[in-house]
């Protein structure tokens, strides 16, 4: 018995892998279009994210939905808490699944040091944009936001 659930959940388990199978880039136009935002940031300019998302794009950051306006709304009010901001970008790739999705995954490192706390932190980040087209229509924000809420609680 262990020995045939352990064969059907390896078949599952190679079957729903193979449809994420696919070509990845690092140079493609969408990679680019993610990599400029990520160069503008650090220098508190959001012109770019009317680039990537779609008007209806479902964006989530950990946990909570919020539109591409609110999306540049929290970037800036980054640049009013922090100072020297940077982002050092590890990966940024796009992949064109078997399955039909494209996805450009971003892994990077966010760093800054709050101007009321003075402290400095650099936290891990995982971005991930799913395509339609040229735009995005849905995106994930994965970072630990305790650095950033406690110098946010200092700001209010």
């Amino acid at each position: 018995m262990k020995k045939t659930l352990f064969i059907l959940s390896f078949v599952i388990s190679v079957s729903l892998n193979a449809q994420w199978k696919g070509k990845t880039s690092n140079d493609d136009q969408k990679t680019m279009m993610i990599q400029r935002h990520m160069d503008l940031y650090p220098k508190n300019d959001q012109s770019q994210l009317k680039n990537i998302f779609e008007k209806t794009a479902k964006i989530n950051v950990n946990g909570t939905n919020v539109s591409s306006e609110e999306l540049a709304d929290f970037e800036r009010m980054h640049h009013k808490i922090f100072e020297g901001i940077q982002f050092q970008v590890g990966a940024n790739i796009t992949s064109k699944y078997e399955n039909g999705q494209i996805w450009t995954h971003v892994w990077a490192w966010w760093s800054g040091e709050g101007k009321k706390s003075k402290k400095t932190a650099t936290i891990p980040v995982h971005l991930a944009f799913k395509w339609s087209g040229m735009k995005s229509n849905e995106a994930y924000f994965f970072f630990d936001p305790t650095f950033i809420n406690n110098e946010i609680a200092l700001n209010n």
